[in-house]
């Protein structure tokens, strides 16, 4: 009977692992996404201050170096930071029902993982008033 039970709780675990584990994943690639629509925008700023749409420039696609001009680059660029930012979005969104499944799921289950508890106890501890022990120290 302990032994299913422990099989049991060893199950509810690595369920818990396993989702927190899918929560990193996406808080990752946001995070990466971030990072390349950041550059996007920074180049698509370079662009905009150029004058002469013909000029030539260079793109990276697939590790392969293309020469372009400005005026076929651009809008590549502004489209592509435009679908970044939609994928940005949907998995910002993912992540919050991520979140909220997770905290369903240790409460539903009683997990307690170590280090919350402190954090919990120091923002307690925060709202406290401090208590006077009537010592002056000089």
């Amino acid at each position: 009977m302990a032994d299913q039970r422990k099989k049991g709780q060893e199950v509810i675990l690595q369920q818990f692992n396993k989702m927190r584990q899918e929560q990193r994943v996406f808080a990752q690639k946001i995070s990466e996404l971030k990072m390349e629509e950041s550059e996007h925008k920074l180049v698509i700023d370079a662009l905009k201050d150029v004058n002469d749409p013909k000029r030539k420039c260079y793109q990276l696609v697939g590790g392969v170096l293309i020469q372009r001009t400005i005026e076929e680059v651009q809008p590549n660029l502004e489209n592509n930071a435009a679908k970044i930012n939609a994928l940005i979005s949907t998995l910002d969104k993912n992540l919050d029902s991520k979140a909220k499944e997770l905290i369903d799921f240790k409460e539903k289950h009683g997990i307690k993982v170590k280090g919350e508890d402190n954090l919990e106890k120091k923002d307690d501890k925060k709202d406290e008033k401090p208590v006077s022990t009537g010592v002056l120290v000089n």
